[in-house]
């Protein structure tokens, strides 16, 4: 194990603690009953994304608690609650939601990040770190995301990937633990954050894994990127549009041809908590499969090829 050298990454976060809020991930919704909404339904769940979003706005702090992890998880089961879904076309045109989304899912990250560095830190103090981490509430939902997404990966390639880049792993690194357990992969693990770097590399310790390594750094200050089968991009690398933008670009540009990049998204309501990525529009890349979960699992799965 070896602790975090320089490279970096865009981080990832969650929200939640000792009182579970669930993970979701869509576009946010707009004003609160405006005509252009065309439906109740529509309307009440622009002002439920409205209310949600003042009040987490104005907290001074996002740390796991009661009152901000109910906040977060009413937020989240309106993002994955069929019957809003419905209406995600006319939520997410309302202007007034339109306004709000940018920092609704800067809150979402911020909280997401708190949440991680809460349970990691949790984890690594426990006197037994393997129970303390299956007492995550979370832990469940990343099983699954990660199967999924092994599964959507497999079925493109004859051979598994040996040789993975996690950009954006934070400080509660499930995916990465997963990939080198379960199925057989070395994982380099970039955030562009030192505490969550350090962090992982200590969660990872505690827990006895093996195969995974941690630095802090930006995916375009990483050398040798060609080396790797695939490279994962959490939901939350690259939050802006623009920033994601370029470092999709980027990675089309060094990455090997022929190399797979796994791009975390969301669909529907989901985009108010995660960017939501256009498989049409990936610099240098050519998009192979898209998976959209209509379960528990919040984030979308896009997976596309280095163009020859």
């Amino acid at each position: 194990m070896t602790s975090p050298t320089p490279i970096r990454r865009p981080v990832g976060h969650a929200h939640d603690a000792d009182h579970p809020a669930p993970r979701s991930a869509r576009p946010p919704v707009r004003g609160c009953g405006h005509a252009e909404t065309g439906s109740s339904r529509a309307g009440t769940v622009v002002a439920e994304v409205r209310a949600l979003h003042g009040a987490l706005a104005a907290r001074d702090d996002l740390s796991p608690g009661p009152e901000t992890n109910g906040l977060f998880g009413r937020l989240v089961s309106l993002a994955i609650e069929p019957a809003a879904a419905r209406e995600a076309d006319a939520v997410l045109a309302d202007p007034a939601v339109e306004t709000l989304l940018p920092e609704l899912r800067r809150l979402c990250a911020d909280g997401e990040y708190a949440l991680e560095r809460h349970w990691a830190r949790r984890i690594v103090e426990a006197a037994d770190p393997q129970a303390e981490l299956g007492r995550f509430p979370y832990h469940r939902n990343y099983v699954d995301l990660t199967r999924l997404e092994h599964h959507a990966v497999a079925g493109l390639v004859p051979d598994g990937p040996r040789r993975v880049l996690f950009v954006g792993s934070g400080p509660l690194p499930l995916t990465s633990m997963l990939l080198a357990e379960r199925y057989g992969c070395e994982v380099d693990n970039l955030d562009r954050e030192p505490e969550a770097a350090a962090l992982g590399d200590a969660l990872a310790a505690s827990l006895g894994r093996t195969g995974l390594r941690f630095h802090t750094g930006e995916a375009e200050d990483v050398d040798g990127l060609e080396r790797y089968d695939l490279v994962y991009l959490a939901a939350l690398a690259g939050l802006e549009p623009t920033s994601k933008q370029r470092l999709l670009a980027h990675l089309g540009r060094c990455l090997a041809p022929g190399t797979l990049v796994l791009a975390r998204s969301a669909h529907s309501l989901r985009g108010l908590l995660y960017p939501v990525l256009d498989p049409h529009d990936l610099p240098g890349l050519e998009t192979l499969s898209v998976v959209h979960p209509f379960t528990d699992v919040v984030n979308s799965v896009v997976v596309a090829r280095v163009a020859s």
